[in-house]
C-alpha cells in the first residue's frame, strides 16, 4: 500500500503514468508556459516604472526614459505618457490572452487526466484476480473510480496553477526589488509570514475536511446501491426511507464539508486584504519620511500596481493549499488504490496464440484454501472428466461445488495440485482457456439493451452474427417468444431484463453460453430457481446438445441431472463418490438422502 507520507510529486507523477502521459515531458510543458506567462506580467509590471517616472514629473534624459524618448522621437511628457500607457495597454492585452489559452489548456488536459485515471483504475480492478475481487466493496469501488480519481485531478490541476503563480509572484518581486530593496524586503517578509502562519493553522483542519468528504461520499454509495440494486426487496419490506436517510445524511455530510473548506479556502484572502492595506499605508510612512516626494510617488506607484496584479494571485495560491490538501485524500486513495491492484496481480486478457484446449479436464490433488480462511474449502480432489461427456456436481450446501467449479473455470487458482485439459494446464493460457467455456450463471446479468447483443454479450453491435444469434435461440427454446417480441431480436430488453421472466433469462443465458461455440458448456445452478416446466426444456436442450460438448453442471435439484453420464458426490470438501444416478443412489448413502429429500422416485 501507498505511504501517506509518499511525496506529492511521486503521487501526482503517477496519476500523469495512469493517463498515458510521460510526467516529465508533460512538467517541463507546464512550467515552460509558466514562465512566459511570469515574463509577461513583469513585462506589465516593469512598464509601470517609467510611466510612473512621467507622471511624476522625472527627467526624460536618462535611464529607460531615454530611450523611450529616443524611439518616440520625442522628450515631450504628454506626447510619451499616451506612448508608455498604450505599450502596457498592450502588454497586459497579451498576457491576458496568453494566460486565456494556457488556462484553456491546462483545464482540457487535466479533465483528460481525470476521464484517463478513472477509466484506467476500472480496466486493473476488471482485470484484477477473481479471488480479490470477491473480497472488494463494491461501493468503495466506485467511489475510488469516481470522486477519488476527479479529487486526484484536481490536486494535479491546483498544484500546476500554484507553480505558475508562483514563478509570476517571483517575477513580480524580482521587479519591485529592483524599484526599491528595502520596501521590496518588508512587503516580502509581511506577507510572506502571514500567508505561512494561516497555512500552518488550518492544514490540519483541511485534511480533516478531505477525509470527512471522502468518507460521506463511500456512505453515500453504500446507501444507493442497495437501495437501487434490491429495489425490488426495498419496496417488500418498506425499508426504502431507511436507506434513503442514509444516503441523505451522507449527502449532507458532504456538503457540509465543502462548505467548510470553502470557507477556510477564502480566509487568507481577507488576511491579505487586511495586510495590504497595512502594507501601503506603512509603505507610504516610509517611503516619504526617508526620501523626495518625486521618488516616493513613483516606487508607491509602482508598488500599488504590482500589487494589484500580485494580491489576487497569492489569494488564490493561499485557496489552492486548502484545495491540494484536501484533495490529496482522493489521490491517496487513487495511490494505494493502485499499489494493492498491483500486488494482487494482473490477469493477461490478451489471446493467446496456442491451440484450443481439447480432451479430458484431469484434477489432481487439488485443493483449496480461501486467503481469509485457515482450512480448506476443497481438500485433495483428484477427477477425470471426460471430454463431451456429461459431469454433474452434487452435494449438500457448502460441500465446495462452486468453488470447484471456480477453479474448473480458471477464475480461481488452487492452493495445491493441478488442473489441466488435453494435458495442459489451463493456466497456461488462461485466455485461450476461457474462449472455450460457455457460462451460464443462477443469476443471468441482462444489460439494457437488444436481444441480440444480450446474447452476443461484449462483441460490438457491428459484429454481431445474427444468423448465430437465431441459431442459438432456437437452441435455447426462445424461438416463441422471439416471434412475440415487437422487434424481434432487435427489441430492447431493459434495465436487468424487466421484460423476461425467470426462465426466459435462464434460457437467454444458456443462449449466450452458446453463442461462442464453446467445447465447454458449464450450468452453475442455472435452474435452481425455475419451476418444472421450464427446467424440463433447459433439460431437453441440454440432452440435444449431449455428445458434441463438455457439459458441466452444479445442481441442487437432482432432477436435471438424473441423465448425467458421471455424478460426482462433495462431501466437506472432499469427493465421496462418483457414478451414474442409479448407481451413485445405491452405493452412497449422502447421495440417497438427497434424492429421498429432493422426492425422487
Amino acid at each position: 500500500m501507498a505511504s501517506r507520507g509518499e511525496s506529492l510529486v511521486r503521487q501526482l507523477a503517477l496519476l500523469l503514468e495512469m493517463a498515458g502521459a510521460r510526467p516529465r515531458t508533460w512538467a517541463a510543458g507546464v512550467v515552460a508556459a509558466s514562465v512566459i506567462l511570469a515574463l509577461l506580467d513583469t513585462a506589465g509590471v516593469a512598464a509601470m516604472i517609467p510611466l510612473m517616472q512621467l507622471v511624476s514629473g522625472a527627467d526624460p534624459d536618462s535611464g529607460a526614459l531615454a530611450v523611450i524618448a529616443d524611439l518616440a522621437g520625442t522628450t515631450d511628457p504628454a506626447a510619451l505618457i499616451p506612448i508608455v500607457a498604450l505599450g502596457i495597454t498592450v502588454l497586459f492585452i497579451v498576457k491576458s490572452i496568453a494566460a486565456m489559452a494556457f488556462r484553456w489548456w491546462l483545464l482540457g488536459r487535466t479533465s483528460q487526466v481525470s476521464a484517463l485515471v478513472g477509466t484506467e483504475l476500472l480496466h486493473r480492478y476488471l482485470l484484477a484476480p477473481y479471488a480479490a475481487h470477491r473480497q472488494r466493496r463494491l461501493s468503495e469501488v466506485y467511489r475510488n473510480i469516481g470522486e477519488a480519481s476527479t479529487q486526484g485531478a484536481s490536486v494535479l490541476m491546483t498544484t500546476l496553477s500554484i507553480v505558475t503563480d508562483g514563478l509570476t509572484l517571483i517575477a513580480i518581486v524580482a521587479v519591485l526589488a529592483i524599484t526599491s530593496p528595502l520596501v521590496t524586503l518588508m512587503t516580502v517578509v509581511l506577507f510572506g509570514a502571514g500567508v505561512l502562519g494561516l497555512q500552518l493553522s488550518l492544514r490540519r483542519m483541511q485534511s480533516r475536511i478531505g477525509e470527512e468528504t471522502a468518507e460521506s461520499n463511500l456512505q453515500a454509495w453504500s446507501y444507493m446501491m442497495p437501495a437501487l440494486d434490491g429495489f425490488r426487496e426495498a419496496r417488500l419490506t418498506s425499508s426504502t426511507e431507511v436507506f434513503v436517510d442514509g444516503f441523505r445524511a451522507a449527502k449532507l455530510r458532504n456538503v457540509e464539508a465543502g462548505r467548510r473548506l470553502a470557507i477556510v479556502s477564502e480566509l487568507p484572502r481577507y488576511a491579505l486584504e487586511i495586510g495590504f492595506v497595512i502594507m501601503i499605508a506603512a509603505i507610504s510612512l516610509l517611503l516619504f519620511t526617508s526620501g523626495n516626494s518625486t521618488q516616493a510617488l513613483t516606487v508607491l506607484g509602482v508598488f500599488a500596481a504590482a500589487s494589484l496584479r500580485g494580491l489576487p494571485i497569492l489569494n488564490r495560491v493561499a485557496g489552492s493549499f486548502a484545495v491540494v490538501r484536501a484533495g490529496r485524500v482522493g489521490l491517496r486513495i487513487v495511490t494505494d488504490s493502485v499499489a494493492q491492484l498491483e500486488a494482487e496481480g494482473r490477469h493477461d486478457d490478451t489471446p493467446g496464440r496456442s491451440e484450443p484446449y481439447r480432451g479430458d479436464i484431469v484434477l489432481s490433488d487439488v485443493s483449496y484454501t480461501f486467503p481469509d480462511a485457515d482450512v480448506p474449502v476443497l481438500d485433495g480432489i483428484s477427477l477425470r472428466i471426460p471430454e463431451n461427456a456429461t459431469t454433474a456436481f452434487v452435494g449438500a450446501s457448502g460441500a465446495g461445488k462452486t468453488t470447484l467449479l471456480d477453479l474448473v473455470l480458471g477464475l480461481l487458482e488452487p492452493t495445491a495440485g493441478s488442473i489441466e485439459c488435453g494435458g495442459r494446464p489451463i493456466n497456461e493460457d488462461l485466455t485461450g482457456w476461457y474462449a472455450g467455456l460457455g457460462v451460464v450463471p443462477q443469476d443471468v446479468f441482462v444489460i439494457n439493451a437488444s436481444l441480440a447483443a444480450n446474447v452476443a454479450f461484449g462483441i460490438p453491435e457491428g459484429e454481431i452474427n445474427r444468423a448465430r444469434v437465431q441459431e442459438v435461440l432456437a437452441i435455447a427454446r426462445l424461438a416463441g417468444m422471439v416471434d412475440a417480441l415487437p422487434a424481434g431480436v432487435d427489441t430492447l430488453l431493459g434495465e436487468r431484463g424487466t421484460r423476461l421472466s425467470g426462465g426466459q433469462r435462464q434460457r437467454l443465458g444458456l443462449a449466450r453460453a452458446l453463442y461462442r461455440r464453446p467445447s465447454v458448456l458449464v450450468l452453475d445452478e442455472a435452474t435452481s430457481a425455475l419451476d418444472n416446466e421450464t427446467e424440463r426444456e433447459i433439460t431437453e436442450a441440454l440432452a440435444a446438445l449431449a455428445g458434441d460438448l463438455t457439459i458441466l453442471i452444479v445442481a441442487h435439484r437432482l432432477s436435471t441431472v438424473r441423465d448425467a453420464d458421471n455424478l460426482v458426490l462433495l462431501k466437506d470438501g472432499h469427493l465421496e463418490a462418483q457414478g451414474r444416478f442409479a448407481d451413485l443412489r445405491e452405493a452412497s448413502p449422502d447421495f440417497a438422502r438427497l434424492v429421498a429429500l429432493g422426492e425422487l422416485r
